[in-house]
């Protein structure tokens, strides 16, 4: 005599089912957990360093601040202290610019030797997904510096100053309503003459970049009254409203140079994070301007002075006849081409904070080998 079963729950002893629904929560937790890990940080805005307190907000809300209308208490009694000081400031005050860079283009990369080894990559694609797009309006606080603001916001002082109409030496005072882009370059109001290969031109800017931002067509066709945003832009210099990236100059060749190991010189001098991050990279951070030379002899296999480019702004890459590449990023102004051949030793580009940057500093990568920069964070000189 046969029995069916067709129909019926299966049952399971006190002991079993709690191990079940112990489990089931198990599972529930770790993947609460593990997005957190993922998605936290997009979800999250951070308050902001040195004083300032950073909100997201959407394009109509504003971050407010109490300011009494009879205080002049911390009001600056005069000018801000030079623009290239600030920079440097911002370098030596404990800013580790590795964060800044972390974004990057990402490459296919291995480990070796407990050293991040990175395969070349091709030019950056203009992604830029983790970004907001809404522009911020910050009010002023006492005791801010447009360092303090631009640092919190995490865009560079010539971004906030270019948005704001502002030059190097302008007294800001609290209460001030201050526009903060969302990345640094600069916030063009579209005229009916403009399109997009015109707007790249006149600010330094890449098409595909000006496009994928600001969410356009694939045409690029633009709307007369509309704002665009040109990532990694630059004013003109005839209508800057910072002052024109001064001139910098330097012997051709280093006079005085270290070797970092037993094939490659230090490219610049200043303070050394010392953090591997993005590609096998490590940050210096010195002034605005600071020489920076080839770590080795090579071929200037790219030379890219416009645009974002996916974080690094302006940038070099060097190949050497090892097969290795080196990478010089966040240059302020680039002095070698394409094709050109360099010696050890070269002057190549002059440090900046352009690209994903809050400070003056190099990002210098060594794609192939060991990065002798990695290591405990120490001064070159």
């Amino acid at each position: 005599m046969s029995t069916d079963h067709s129909n019926s729950v299966p049952s399971f002893p006190n002991g079993r089912r709690d191990k079940k629904r112990r489990f089931e929560k198990l599972l529930t937790v770790a993947a609460v957990v593990l997005f957190f890990l993922l998605f936290g940080k997009s979800l999250i805005w951070p308050g902001g360093r040195g004083g300032v307190d950073g909100v997201r907000l959407d394009s109509k809300q504003v971050i407010t601040d109490d300011v009494p209308a009879e205080s002049v208490a911390g009001v600056m009694g005069g000018p801000v202290a030079g623009l290239e000081q600030l920079l440097f400031d911002s370098a030596k005050g404990a800013i580790d610019f590795s964060a800044d860079d972390s974004a990057e283009n990402a490459d296919v990369v291995f480990f070796q030797e407990n050293s991040v080894m990175a395969m070349n990559s091709l030019l950056p694609n203009a992604d830029f997904s983790g970004f907001r797009k809404d522009i911020l309006e910050y009010v002023v606080k006492s005791g801010d510096t447009p360092e303090d603001i631009a640092n919190a916001f995490n865009i560079n002082t010539y971004t906030l100053l270019w948005a704001n109409g502002l030059k190097d030496g302008d007294i800001i005072r609290p209460g001030d309503k201050l526009i903060v882009l969302p990345i640094n370059g600069v916030r063009v109001k579209i005229s009916s003459n403009d399109t997009i290969a015109s707007l790249a031109k006149k600010y330094s800017g890449k098409e595909d970049e000006i496009i994928a931002f600001n969410s356009l067509p694939e045409s690029g066709s633009l709307k007369s009254g509309d704002y665009v945003i040109i990532p990694g832009g630059e004013m003109p210099v005839s209508v800057k409203a910072a002052p024109a990236k001064p001139k910098y100059s330097a012997p051709q060749y280093a006079s005085s140079v270290g070797q970092a190991n037993n094939w490659l010189i230090y490219p610049t001098t200043g303070f050394v994070w010392g953090r591997i991050h993005s590609n096998n990279g490590v940050d210096v951070a010195n002034h605005c301007g600071t020489p920076i030379y080839a770590a080795a002899a090579g071929q200037v296999i790219l030379s890219d002075g416009t645009g974002w480019n996916g974080g690094y702004g302006k940038y070099i890459k060097i190949q050497h006849p090892n097969g290795v590449v080196t990478l010089y990023a966040h240059a302020t102004q680039l002095l070698v081409s394409v094709g050109e051949s360099v010696i050890q030793g070269q002057l190549i580009a002059y440090m900046g904070t352009t690209g994903r940057s809050t400070g003056c500093h190099l990002h210098f990568e060594v794609r192939g080998a060991k990065n002798p920069l990695a290591g405990a964070s120490r001064t070159i000189k």
